[in-house]
């Protein structure tokens, strides 16, 4: 099996954790090839968000073919939608993919992230996909994301902190990392907390391999029926 997973943005150290994480989860004849996006180096305003969707889907489309799947890797799962109108194969935004990971470990969840800008996004996001009724809260990390970047034990400690906050305040028993930069740091805090805390990359590649190896793939009625 052939994965593709694009990152949005352009950091490629992102890019790097993401599909490192990828590889980790994956069967072992799983192959993930990873794509750097042309654009922001951090999506932060709706302006650079359908720059991402755009510079997303052309990447896609320009290297989807010898495929079985492909992984948008950014929170915001831009053009996740327009991905799955053009590609014929399926699409799997790491978003999505927690979330609905979260509805079948617990129930409620919480999602921390980083960046004050990131808090409304996700909710209108997880509102979009109508898996808000049990989204319990949206929580950032006192941290940055050169941060998040630079030093992976002060992600840990100011994430962990975040999510201890969910459980205690909001009634979460299930949490997200949300974030390409934050990839890989949820085996620690789920050890440190005793709750599942999801990766989005790890959910996406396992969602991924799973709608491939039953052989499913986007429906062409209805939402994504050609034009």
């Amino acid at each position: 099996m052939k994965l593709l997973l694009v990152n949005s943005n352009s950091t490629q150290s992102v890019s790097d954790r993401m599909v490192a994480i990828a590889r980790t989860v994956a069967a072992p004849d799983t192959t993930i090839a990873s794509l750097t996006a042309p654009g922001h180096g951090v999506i932060r305003s709706h302006f650079e968000f359908a720059e991402a969707a755009v510079q997303t889907v052309a990447t896609l489309k320009a290297h989807a073919p010898g495929h079985d799947a492909a992984i948008i890797g950014c929170f915001g799962d831009p053009g996740l939608k327009a991905a799955r109108h053009e590609l014929a194969i399926p699409v799997v935004g790491i978003a999505e993919a927690a979330m609905l990971s979260a509805h079948l470990l617990g129930g409620y969840y919480s999602i921390v992230t980083f960046g004050a800008h990131n808090a409304i996004t996700i909710t209108d996001l997880a509102r979009n996909y109508g898996l808000h009724t049990r989204l319990a809260s949206v929580r950032i990390a006192d941290i940055s994301y050169g941060a998040v970047l630079a030093d992976p034990n002060q992600a840990i400690a100011a994430c962990r902190a975040a999510c201890q906050q969910a459980l205690d305040q909001d009634n979460a028993d299930v949490l997200i990392l949300g974030g390409g930069p934050v990839t890989g740091l949820s085996a620690q805090i789920a050890t440190d907390l005793g709750v599942p805390v999801l990766d989005g990359v790890a959910c996406a590649t396992k969602l991924a391999e799973s709608l491939v190896a039953c052989g499913y793939s986007t429906s062409r009625r209805g939402l994504y029926q050609p034009c």
